[in-house]
């Protein structure tokens, strides 16, 4: 992985994955919709984290637990991630606001899974090109 895309991935992936946690939500309500979601973060976390700070998630691939199951390459690895993605995105959308300051909260909320969703996109890429360089050989 070059060192600019590291960089540049590791960047938006903190502002991605702990700028919610930080965030001055103006709702309780909208909050506890947004922890509620939580569970498909951390999926989503666990490779990415792994291809900004290792350079790639090798860990997913050949395992046969229910979080990766049947994945056992880069595209794979994206539609898993994209699925969970689609299940936070649906579970934010389920949410109805009730006052002004939840439906600010709303727009953080998509906000926050569009930033993910972006950080999903590039490290997939990233994971990619590693993997079709490592079995170029």
């Amino acid at each position: 992985m070059e060192k600019d895309d590291s960089s540049a991935l590791e960047n938006q992936f903190n502002a991605a994955f702990y700028l919610p946690a930080k965030f001055n939500w103006k709702s309780k309500r909208a909050l506890f919709h947004w922890i509620d979601r939580e569970h498909l973060q951390d999926y989503l976390a666990g490779p990415i984290y792994k291809i900004v700070n290792y350079g790639g998630c090798d860990y997913v691939y050949g395992r046969e637990d229910d979080y990766f199951r049947d994945i056992d390459n880069p595209a794979a690895l994206r539609n898993r991630l994209r699925q969970w993605h689609s299940q936070m995105v649906g579970i934010i959308d389920s949410f109805t606001p009730t006052s002004s300051a939840e439906a600010a909260d709303l727009v953080s909320m998509r906000q926050f899974a569009s930033d993910i969703g972006n950080v999903v996109e590039a490290a997939c890429d990233i994971e990619q090109r590693r993997w079709e360089s490592a079995n170029a050989r």
